[in-house]
C-alpha cells in the first residue's frame, strides 16, 4: 500500500479530503493529517510518506519547503499541490521541483481521483520498468531492444533534429518491427517568450511519455527547443489507433495547461512512412506543420498531409540579395540590412495562400548567408555560432510572422553592434598605446618614429591614425600632454621654471614659456599667481 499524508492548516479541508474518495481502491491508505507545516515536516522525515497531498500555504512550512525537504532526503515521494491561487508563481516553483499535479480548490473529486489514478499508476509503471531493467541488464549489451532505441535516438540528435538513413536493409540491421513510422512533435508556446518554461515541457514530456507507455507501439522521444519530438513505429492493423490516440493526449495537455497562464500546445503530425528510411522526412514534415500553426491556429493537432498552404519560392530572393547582405557585413550596415530583409519578408507575407514556414526558410537564409560572409572576413566563429544560435531560438520563440522577422533582425543589430565596438576597440588600441608611451616618456625628447617602433607600427601609418582617430597630429598630442603636466607642476610645487621645463621634455625654459603661453593663453608664472 502507498502511505499518504494530508496537509492543510484547515482540519476540514484534510477530513473532506480523506473522506473524498475510497483509498484502498487505489492501493493507498491515509498514515496521518498534518495541520501545519512543522506537523508534516516531521511525518515526511520519521514515516517518508510515498504521497503528500499539501496546500501550498501553510504555518510553518508551506508546501514547497514540503517538497525540498522531501528531495533533499532523497524521497521519491509524490506530491499533489493544492492551492486557491491560479497563479503561475507558484506552479512554475513546484514544476521545477519535480511535482506533477497541481490541483485547484475548490477540490473537485473526480479530478482528485484521476490525480490518484495517475499516481497509483505510475508507481506500478515504475515497478514494472524496473523488473525490465533488470531482465535487460542480465541480457547481452547488444541486445535488440537497445539497439533499436539508440537507432532512433541517433536521428532525433543529429542537426536540425534530421538524418536520412540511406539503406531500406537498416530497418533490419537495426532491429525495428517491419510496419509503419510517424513523427510527432509537439509543440509548447508563452505568452512571455523569454521565461524560463523548463518545468512545464518537463510535465508535458512525462505526460506523452505516460500516454505512449500505455500502447502497444514503439517510440522514442527527444526534447527539441521548446517541444517534445516523438517517433511512433506500429504495425499497419494499428494505424487506426494512431489519430486518436494522438488527439486524447492533447486534449489531456490543454487540459492541465489551463491552470497556468499565458501557454499554448499545438501538436504536429508527420504523414506516415512505411519505411525506416523515411524517418527523416516524417520528422521534417511534423515541424513543417507545426511552423504552420500562425495559419492553422495554435492548440491544435495539425496534420501535414491536409495542409494545402503554397510554398513561396525564396531562392531568387536570397540568391538576388547574396551580394548585397555579404557588403553590408563588410560595413557592418544594419539600417540597409534591415530595409532589404523586411522588404523580401513583406513580399512573403503578402502571398496568397503562401506557406508560413516560407518565413522561416527565408530568415533562415538570410542568417546562413550573414554566417558565412562572417566567416570569410575571418570574425570569430564564436560570433557566428551565437548568432545562428540565437536566430534560431527566436523563430522558435515567436508564432507571427512579423514579430518573428523583428526579432531575428534585432539579433543581428546585435551581432553588428558587438562586431563595430570590437573594430573600433582595435582601431584605437594603436593610439592607446602610443598615448601611454607618450605619458611615461614625454620628459624625454620623444619622436613619432620612435614611439611607433616601440608599439609595432610604421611612422607614416601612427602619424595618419593620430589624425583620424583623434583629429590631431602626433606632436599636438605630445605638447598636449606636457603641458598638462606643467600645469600640475606649476600648481602642486615650488620648482623653477627652468625645472619645470626641463622635467616636461624641454631644454630650453624660454622656449617652454612661449609654447605654455600659446596652448594655455596664459603665461606660466601668470597661471602660477592664478593658484596661489
Amino acid at each position: 500500500m502507498l502511505r499518504v499524508l494530508i496537509a492543510d492548516d484547515e482540519q476540514n479541508i484534510c477530513l473532506m479530503i480523506r473522506k473524498l474518495v475510497n483509498w484502498s481502491e487505489y492501493g493507498m491508505e491515509v498514515i496521518a493529517l498534518a495541520h501545519n507545516g512543522l506537523e508534516a515536516m516531521s511525518v515526511i522525515e520519521q514515516q517518508r510518506p510515498e504521497v503528500v497531498i499539501s496546500d501550498i500555504r501553510m504555518p510553518g512550512y508551506d508546501g514547497l519547503a514540503l517538497v525540498q525537504r522531501a528531495r533533499d532526503l532523497g524521497l521519491a515521494t509524490d506530491f499533489v499541490i493544492i492551492s486557491g491561487y491560479k497563479q503561475f508563481e507558484y506552479a512554475h516553483t513546484a514544476l521545477n521541483l519535480g511535482v506533477e499535479h497541481y490541483l485547484l480548490k475548490p477540490i473537485d473529486r473526480q479530478e482528485l481521483e484521476q490525480t490518484l489514478s495517475r499516481i497509483a499508476e505510475k508507481h506500478q509503471v515504475n515497478k514494472l520498468r524496473r523488473e525490465q531493467e533488470k531482465e535487460l541488464k542480465q541480457q547481452a549489451r547488444n541486445s535488440r531492444q537497445q539497439i533499436r532505441r539508440h537507432f532512433l535516438t541517433e536521428i532525433m540528435e543529429q542537426s536540425g533534429g534530421f538524418r536520412r538513413v540511406q539503406h531500406e536493409s537498416a530497418q533490419l540491421e537495426y532491429g525495428f518491427d517491419q510496419g509503419c513510422f510517424v513523427a510527432i512533435l509537439a509543440k509548447l508556446d508563452s505568452n512571455n517568450p523569454q521565461q524560463d518554461i523548463s518545468g512545464i515541457l518537463h510535465m508535458v514530456s512525462d505526460m506523452i511519455d505516460h500516454d505512449f507507455y500505455e500502447g502497444r507501439s514503439e517510440y522514442i522521444n527527444s526534447t527539441v527547443n521548446s517541444g517534445i519530438m516523438t517517433m511512433l513505429n506500429y504495425k499497419p492493423e494499428e494505424r487506426h489507433t494512431v489519430g486518436p490516440s494522438v488527439e486524447r493526449t492533447h486534449q489531456r495537455i490543454l487540459k492541465e495547461l489551463e491552470k497556468f497562464r499565458g501557454f499554448h500546445f499545438t501538436v504536429g503530425v508527420g504523414a506516415e512512412k512505411s519505411s525506416l528510411s523515411e524517418a527523416a522526412e516524417t520528422i521534417r514534415e511534423a515541424a513543417y506543420a507545426v511552423k504552420c500553426r500562425e495559419k492553422a491556429g495554435l492548440d491544435r493537432v495539425i496534420y501535414y498531409e491536409k495542409l494545402r498552404y503554397q510554398p513561396v519560392d525564396i531562392g531568387p530572393m536570397l540568391e538576388d540579395t547574396r551580394r548585397e547582405l555579404g557588403n553590408m557585413v563588410v560595413s557592418l550596415d544594419f539600417d540597409a540590412l534591415r530595409g532589404l530583409v523586411m522588404k523580401y519578408a513583406g513580399m512573403i507575407q503578402a502571398a496568397a495562400f503562401g506557406s508560413p514556414v516560407s518565413m522561416y526558410d527565408y530568415l533562415e537564409g538570410v542568417v546562413e548567408i550573414i554566417a558565412r560572409a562572417m566567416e570569410q572576413n575571418q570574425i570569430e566563429e564564436a560570433v557566428t555560432d551565437k548568432l545562428k544560435n540565437d536566430a534560431n531560438r527566436q523563430m522558435d520563440y515567436y508564432v507571427d510572422g512579423g514579430e518573428m522577422t523583428y526579432r531575428v533582425l534585432e539579433t543581428i543589430r546585435q551581432c553588428f553592434e558587438q562586431l563595430m565596438s570590437e573594430r573600433k576597440n582595435r582601431s584605437q588600441r594603436p593610439i592607446r598605446m602610443a598615448r601611454e608611451y607618450i605619458q611615461q616618456h614625454y620628459s624625454q625628447q620623444v619622436s613619432l618614429e620612435e614611439v611607433a617602433e616601440a608599439i609595432g607600427l610604421s611612422s607614416a601609418y601612427l602619424s595618419t591614425m593620430f589624425k583620424k582617430e583623434m583629429g590631431i597630429s602626433f606632436s599636438d598630442c605630445l605638447i598636449s600632454c606636457r603641458m598638462e603636466a606643467a600645469r600640475e607642476l606649476l600648481k602642486n610645487s615650488d620648482l623653477s621654471m627652468a625645472e619645470i621645463a626641463e622635467q616636461v621634455g624641454y631644454a630650453d625654459a624660454k622656449y617652454f614659456s612661449k609654447t605654455f603661453h600659446k596652448v594655455v593663453g596664459l603665461k606660466p608664472s601668470v597661471y602660477r599667481k592664478m593658484y596661489c
